[in-house]
């Protein structure tokens, strides 16, 4: 139950109970002792925090780039990063969950809430940092994971840490994971107008999220995925308070495709994919590309890094870092003329790098302020082309160059924060960062209707204040306070990109300027006896300029504007117990008003939820360690979530629909001798059948061994 120790909410090390933010700090510990595949597995009991199916390790074969809000807010305006460094794509903004690869996590801290001040863009919701693990001794240690049930597949890691007596530490690693995956993706048609084509049986009659009549009838198969991990570092001491580092970090998955599967037989008994249908007498249209996932995916990203952390006199702490992530990311499309098999289709290939550097320095004012500043330069760069198929399965059969775009975005950036001790009890934190942004970027299109635009060089500049303040009037209870503002700068697929997806083309905007938000909170925690802790935080955040698209003609053309305000508001609550000496309850509950305020392209979506904003969330887990023995068993609650932004989604259990859902799930481990772990885990307990756009994993099981020598 003591404090842990994080870094993320003030950029330099401060116990949990002293920092302003209500941070939550998932360990290396906590990770083993949960069914851990993916960045978003260990996240899962996280208050508030709300990730979709593709974050999760057990989920279907889908992209490990995934949706999630935090308080409310979207994953675009969340800032995740690694070892302190953005790992966004450059092109989307969103986050590959598979990049961090869960056996080289040393600890994550999560801490919500208004963070430009110190982070810059991306950071109104909050921030996520994966710090990944230090070498402290020699060990060697192995991982085999194997799953049955929708998680059927292998897991299997290996990692070599040292650290000499001479200063020199080193880490290599290996990691694969490869998922058979489960049929979870649909085909439903809507009746349509017309005469009753060719008579069906076999179609099972269901409804649209929204509440249409419709028809289920068939499935996508299964979409098996293998990903790979390698990862070398290199750490040496030139002192005692001086150290520099390096590392190259890779990671890659592949998806893949099987058949799919029609439920529908004509009159002979002869499946039927293809054709104007009869249905219980109404006209049906169906075409065998619906049948067709994005598949073949290719998901890619190399990271490289090198820093240094020190000191300069005998007061001054000093970091220097420098980071660069270069993605692939490319999948093909079926035509709606292509068969599931073959046909002409498109592929999108969108490469594209993401280039940090940081300079900060801490240091002491007096015997009651302490100061972090620093400079951060930031770049993205993304280069999209779309080229047509003869053969939407073969990502090598290029026959034309369609379109493409290429954007490029810079931030320069100063930040200071001063910590302010006002009297034994009370600390006070002021802070800014100012942010000049600047882009530039051009798109062309080689089919009717061709042209080809650059756009002029552009910037924007934001300036993020913020203060908060900690009050501790016993040694058992921290109180805590704070206001600021924050933004997120528009992306490069916002702005220069025009796409083009089952007949609906969404074009860009050159002319985005950043989205904005305000924040403000107050809360606390009570410890109790040592072994209870409590916490409870009110806050309310107001979100401006918000990026939208407006429907400038019905189902064949949207454009990206700043349209939006909205407002989210919400309770945090928390408990820590320990049970008994063995057992420890851990308990949260979230609820989030999100709401739109105003919205003139979509003035049906004012006064309805934000998307991918779920009312209620609540999670409970034991943990326990007896002897040799130990276990874990959670369950977590998200209620319903909706699509639209005029909230018509209203239906469950659907194909595509966004269901409120209770997962349970369990672990048992037992450590024998000589560094041997082996462990059994059931996901999904109680065997429920939901779907977030997908349907989700049923009930699995997977057993792993561990070696550590």
């Amino acid at each position: 139950m003591l404090d842990e120790v994080v870094v993320t909410a003030t950029r330099t090390a401060g116990m949990v109970s002293d920092v302003p933010a209500a941070v939550t700090v998932i360990t290396d510990r906590q990770m083993d002792g949960k069914n851990t595949s993916r960045l978003g597995d260990a996240l899962y009991q996280v208050p508030s925090l709300y990730l979709q199916n593709g974050a999760l390790g057990q989920s279907q074969g889908t992209s490990g780039t995934s949706g999630m809000s935090l308080r409310g807010i979207d994953q675009n305006k969340t800032l995740i990063l690694l070892d302190g460094q953005p790992i966004q794509d450059a092109s989307s903004g969103k986050v590959n969950w598979r990049v961090p690869f869960v056996e080289d996590i040393e600890r994550i801290e999560v801490v919500p809430g208004a963070f430009s001040s110190l982070y810059g863009s991306n950071a109104i919701g909050g921030v996520i940092n994966i710090i990944t693990k230090l070498p402290q001794k020699r060990e060697f240690t192995a991982k085999l994971k194997k799953g049955w049930g929708d998680a059927s597949g292998e897991d299997a890691s290996v990692y070599f840490r040292n650290k000499s007596d001479n200063g020199l530490g080193i880490v290599a690693g290996l990691g694969y994971q490869g998922r058979n995956s489960y049929v979870n993706d649909f085909v439903a048609r809507t009746p349509v107008a017309g005469v009753a084509g060719t008579a069906v049986t076999g179609a099972r009659a269901t409804m649209t999220r929204d509440g249409a009549p419709a028809y289920l009838v068939g499935d996508k198969g299964a979409a098996p995925w293998r990903s790979a991990n390698a990862t070398a570092k290199l750490f040496y001491d030139l002192n005692a308070r001086d150290k520099v580092f390096a590392g190259v970090t890779y990671q890659e998955t592949n998806q893949g495709y099987t058949l799919f599967n029609t439920y529908l037989k004509n009159a002979a008994g002869a499946p039927v994919s293809a054709g104007a249908l009869g249905i219980n007498g109404q006209r049906v249209t169906l075409t065998e590309s619906a049948f067709a996932n994005n598949s073949p995916l290719r998901e890619a990203a190399t990271r490289y890094f090198v820093g240094y952390e020190g000191t300069t006199g005998n007061d001054y702490l000093l970091k220097l870092d420098l980071a660069k992530i270069v993605r692939a990311y490319s999948f093909t499309q079926a035509g709606t003329a292509a068969t599931w098999g073959s046909g002409t289709g498109t592929l999108t290939d969108t490469p594209n790098s993401g280039t940090d550097g940081t300079a900060q320095l801490s240091f002491p004012v007096g015997a009651r302020q302490f100061i972090v500043t620093g400079l951060a330069l930031h770049r993205d760069v993304a280069n999209q082309r779309t080229y047509g198929l003869s053969n939407w399965r073969n990502p090598d059969a290029r026959v034309t160059l369609d379109g493409g775009y290429n954007g490029s975005s810079a931030t320069t950036s100063f930040f200071a924060q001063d910590e302010i001790r006002m009297t034994e009890t009370l600390n006070v934190y002021l802070g800014g960062r100012w942010d000049d942004w600047e882009t530039s970027g051009d798109n062309f299109k080689n089919t009717a209707p061709t042209g080809a635009t650059v756009f002029a060089a552009r910037g924007a500049s934001a300036f993020s204040p913020k203060i908060s303040a900690v009050y501790k009037p016993t040694d058992a209870t921290t109180l805590r306070a704070s206001y600021g503002k924050s933004f997120r700068a528009p992306t490069n697929l916002d702005m220069y990109a025009t796409s083009t997806i089952n007949g609906l083309t969404t074009r860009g905007d050159s002319n985005l300027q950043p989205e904005r938000g305000e924040t403000w909170e107050m809360g606390g925690e009570l410890r109790l006896k040592e072994n209870t802790r409590i916490s409870a935080t009110y806050y309310e955040t107001l979100l401006s300029s918000l990026i939208y698209l407006q429907q400038v003609t019905p189902f064949v053309l949207s454009q990206r504007i700043n349209a939006g305000k909205a407002k989210v508001s919400g309770i945090e609550l928390g408990a820590t117990t320990k049970l008994a000496s063995w057992l420890e309850l851990d308990a949260n509950y979230a609820y989030v008003d999100s709401m739109m305020l105003d919205n003139p392209t979509d003035p049906l979506s004012v006064g309805k939820r934000l998307t991918d904003s779920p009312r209620n969330i609540a999670g409970i887990g034991l943990t326990a360690q007896q002897g040799s023995w130990s276990g874990t068993l959670n369950a977590r609650y998200i209620s319903h979530v909706f699509l639209t932004a005029k909230n018509m989604d209203v239906i469950e259990g659907v194909p595509t629909s966004y269901d409120a859902h209770t997962m349970v799930n369990a672990k048992l481990g037992h450590e024998f001798p000589k560094g041997v772990k082996g462990s059994v885990a059931i996901n999904n307990l109680l065997d429920v059948k939901a779907y977030s756009f997908f349907l989700l994993p049923g009930r699995n099981v997977t057993a792993e061994m561990d070696f550590s020598f």
